[in-house]
């Protein structure tokens, strides 16, 4: 037994670093400068860990940038291996380098034997690298960081010197500690966490309200019409683009299309800022042919060209004929070999069983419904959109990933 605790002590001996040549190395969850503070020593091999941080990262967009989260991993093992000390430099050495959720989450799927066979494996850590985001080079300086091992000490003497302002005894992870309050342990849901974040907000503001950043109001809005799937219609413009315009329509000549024509202008003027998305509703002869059209469009990479005709001419009950080159491309898309392939029933918003099959009307910008007075001050409204996004939007949105 003394044999091997002295050996498992040479293996996991790191190259000689000096505590006070290293920079601080912390992982955090929301703003590192928030005003309600929390610590949290978590265990990386314990089943619930995934699942806890998870509820951290959720605790932290409930209060809008107001707390921010420090995760200390503390493994709880009696016996150290040199497995679990790469998985501790891996956990930390990712997560500084912004890769904290995917190093959890290789953790929580391959669990703590592969993994650390993995990293044990020179061949196996080049794919690993991908998984993470991480080039093979950075995984390789992670691994052999020291700098790390002293941040993994720091903890684990931080963590003792609470156990002994409790009194000796505190439990194990996770554990707790909010603000200025007494360290504590907490499990899923996090109810003694969210009682002592109340407690701690109270104390600091002396009873009056916390300081939010004042932002514009932001009009509800329609989670699923923010970034309908890609293939749901016709979309004109990157799926990435910051603000997405959904139109709605039975044929191609509706109405709705007779609203574009100061969208169309905003765009030639302001590349890379709005998307356009149009989706045929319905199942009528005309929105089936509609289906089509912006189907083979889409394959034909005519998709601007094909709007720029619906937004002319879509006037409804007009009276005039369509000109000769509209017909000319419409009869192109018409005959095209792609049309065979084309499918013709109406597209679910929301995939699954549970999926809205039944579309709305109208035009929808980043899922607010919007009429013509919208449309003609587009360059107002989207500076508006932009002025009530929150900081944490982009991390935390509620709304359904790209396809």
């Amino acid at each position: 037994m003394l044999v091997a605790s002295a050996l498992a002590a040479v293996l996991l001996a790191a190259p000689a670093v000096r505590v006070q040549d290293c920079a601080p190395l912390a992982l955090h969850v929301g703003p590192v400068d928030a005003p309600l503070a929390i610590s949290a020593f978590l265990d990386p091999f314990a089943s619930t860990t995934f699942g806890l941080w998870l509820d951290l990262r959720r605790l932290v967009a409930d209060h809008e940038g107001l707390v921010g989260v420090r995760v200390v991993p503390i493994a709880t093992t009696m016996v150290e291996n040199v497995g679990d000390t790469r998985i501790l430099r891996l956990l930390l050495g990712a997560g500084v380098r912004g890769r904290q959720e995917a190093a959890l989450r290789v953790l929580d799927r391959d669990g703590r034997d592969r993994l650390a066979v993995r990293l044990a494996d020179p061949a196996a850590r080049a794919v690993l690298a991908g998984e993470l985001g991480l080039s093979p080079e950075d995984l390789a300086l992670i691994l052999d960081d020291g700098c790390i091992d002293a941040a993994v000490r720091a903890g684990k003497a931080e963590l003792q010197r609470l156990h002994q302002a409790a009194g000796g005894y505190l439990g194990r992870p996770p554990i707790f500690v909010v603000g200025q309050a007494a360290a504590f342990e907490d499990g899923v849901g996090l109810e003694r966490v969210r009682g002592e974040l109340a407690r701690e907000g109270q104390r600091i503001r002396g009873n009056r309200p916390l300081v939010r950043p004042v932002m514009a109001p932001r009009r509800g809005v329609s989670q699923r019409l923010m970034r309908p799937p890609v293939q749901a219609g016709m979309l004109v413009g990157g799926v990435g683009l910051p603000h997405r315009l959904v139109v709605f329509a039975e044929h191609d000549e509706h109405p709705n299309f007779s609203l574009l024509a100061p969208v169309l202008e905003f765009r030639r003027h302001n590349p890379g800022v709005l998307a356009v998305q149009v989706i045929a509703r319905g199942t009528t002869t005309g929105a089936r042919q509609l289906r089509v059209r912006t189907c083979v469009a889409e394959k034909l990479g005519l998709q601007l060209e094909y709007l720029r005709i619906l937004a002319r001419e879509g006037e409804g009950a007009r009276r005039e004929p369509r000109s000769a080159a509209a017909a000319d491309f419409i009869a192109r898309l018409d005959e095209a070999p792609e049309a065979q392939t084309c499918e013709l029933g109406e597209p679910e918003l929301e995939r699954g069983p549970g999926g809205i099959t039944a579309l709305p009307e109208g035009v929808w910008l980043d899922g607010a419904a919007v009429g013509q007075s919208d449309l003609d001050a587009l360059a107002a409204r989207l500076a508006g959109a932009d002025a009530a996004q929150r900081p944490l939007d982009a991390v935390f949105s509620a709304a359904a990933p790209e396809p």
